[in-house]
């Protein structure tokens, strides 16, 4: 996506204030000769013009098996190899000055939505009703920054952990704005008072892809409700998101329409005749999931083992249209990835709301639900598993239906904070919490579901830096 230019670089403008003074003097501190944002053109710029930020979450990739590292890569990183590898001995909290992109990005991020959540109401040559838009807009980008952040740092949600402490919550621009670590309860409070107030005044269509429509929020609700195992709520939500936009995309269209390169052996060419990401149907919002999704060095960036690829069934197009085996004498055996285009992994998209409503039916229990449930999961799958391959999944029982549905969902959201939530939502259920396996080098590994690394440690550089506020880490090691 373009960077800001045409707005004498607000980024840089903004990064300046959020370290020399408060919103309150600023338009008294704009450099000479840049333009200060007033009108509601300028404040949209923000969303429409956005390059950033990135939600990191190579570390959650490396920690679900999501992602194959060579050799030499978990030798040059310590913390890398300690996810990788489930190393509990290792001590996170004394070695993380590595992963600090994810938290930086974030409340880099949460500055500008509450510049324009700030501001917007005194913006010009624009009607109230394009406020009313662009500060929901901004509180639903609040709300997914906030939800990415809590469920990296923080705990999973559960009424055991609801008091422990998360994130800071920063509601100002001003960098004299308090900056307290809350509760859990508080910030999942916080993101469903934003997303609620903010859903009447989205547009049904986003002028951009990145312009958070009536399905983001709806969407943004279920997932948040999800997460706190409201699943009524989430039930209520991811239907109302899906009445807005049910649309998928044809995978298997996709993957004919350039099947000579899929099927090739020794083609490993990323690119793509067409971009099934940016222009997507299935699009609700769309956000980038890393600073450099593909860097074309071997398909190395974010292979994935063996092991990983055999979850995917047969003919699953997410497989064949992403990733191919490849082996070198430097680094053995892996999925080489094909697929040279950033996912829209940290936005929105409908998938998640077939997933997440059919796994709210399935909780209601009876064989009409369960039916129901999985009705859905087909749907999706339909247009993921080539037709000569393809088979009606059915269950018998609520956990049968369960398990199948986030089965098919690790697999569409591979390499996403979407399938790691999930997993850790899960974990706290003793009925459906996993041990993750695996071998490297033909030695078996396992993570716990009580694992302590199932929660990352806040970066060195933050615990010294806490703003105006003071930050516990939120795990021992």
């Amino acid at each position: 996506m373009k960077k800001l230019t045409n707005y004498i670089s607000y980024a840089v403008v903004a990064i300046v204030i959020l370290l020399s003074t408060s919103c309150n003097d600023f338009l008294n501190d704009i450099p000479k000769g840049q333009k200060t944002p007033s009108t509601w053109a300028d404040f949209n710029a923000f969303i429409k013009n956005s390059s950033f930020p990135y939600f990191e979450m190579d570390q959650l990739f490396c920690l679900m098996n999501d992602v194959y590292k060579t050799p030499n890569a978990l030798n040059s990183n310590e913390l890398t190899r300690a996810h990788y590898l489930w190393d509990e001995n290792v001590d996170r909290t004394l070695i993380n000055s590595v992963d600090k992109n994810a938290y930086f990005s974030a409340y880099e991020a949460l500055f500008y939505w509450n510049l324009i959540i700030e501001y917007t109401p005194e913006a010009t040559e624009c009607t109230q009703q394009q406020k009313d838009m662009l500060i929901a807009q901004a509180k639903v980008l609040r709300a997914m920054t906030y939800f990415y952040v809590t469920n990296y740092y923080a705990a999973p949600y559960s009424e055991k952990n609801k008091d422990l402490l998360s994130v800071p919550l920063v509601t100002s621009s001003s960098v004299e704005a308090p900056s307290p670590q809350v509760s859990l309860k508080n910030i999942y409070d916080f993101m469903i008072s934003d997303l609620e107030t903010a859903v009447s005044s989205l547009p049904k269509v986003g002028e951009s892809i990145l312009h958070p429509t009536k399905s983001a929020g709806y969407g943004m609700l279920a997932r948040v409700y999800l997460n706190m195992g409201n699943y009524e709520k989430a039930l209520q939500n991811a239907s109302l998101a899906l009445e807005e936009n049910d649309k998928l995309f044809d995978w298997i269209k996709f993957y004919h329409d350039d099947e000579a390169r899929f099927t090739n052996p020794n083609e490993y060419s990323p690119s793509c005749k067409e971009d099934p990401e940016k222009n997507n149907v299935e699009n609700y919002v769309f956000h980038f999931s890393s600073m450099s999704f593909w860097n074309g060095t071997n398909g190395l960036t974010y292979a994935i083992s063996p092991e990983r690829a055999a979850k995917f069934e047969k003919g699953d197009t997410r497989l064949l249209t992403h990733w191919k085996a490849k082996e070198s004498s430097k680094s053995g055996k892996y999925f080489a990835g094909i697929y040279g285009l950033e996912p829209n992994k940290g936005g929105i998209r409908t998938p998640e709301m077939y997933y997440i409503k059919a796994e709210c039916l399935a909780r209601l229990g009876g064989e009409a639900n369960i039916k129901a449930a999985m009705d859905l999961v087909n749907k999706v799958r339909k247009t993921r598993i080539l037709p000569e391959h393809y088979k009606d999944w059915s269950a018998s029982s609520t956990k049968e239906a369960i398990q199948l549905i986030i089965a098919d969902k690790a697999n569409e959201y591979i390499q996403s904070q979407v399938i790691f939530c999930d997993y850790r939502r899960l974990n706290t259920e003793p009925e459906y919490a996993m041990t993750l396996t695996k071998q490297v080098d033909n030695k078996e590994y396992k993570l716990n579901p009580d694992s302590h690394l199932w929660i990352m440690p806040f970066p060195i550089e933050v615990l010294n830096n806490p703003g105006n506020g003071s930050i516990q880490q939120n795990v021992n090691k």
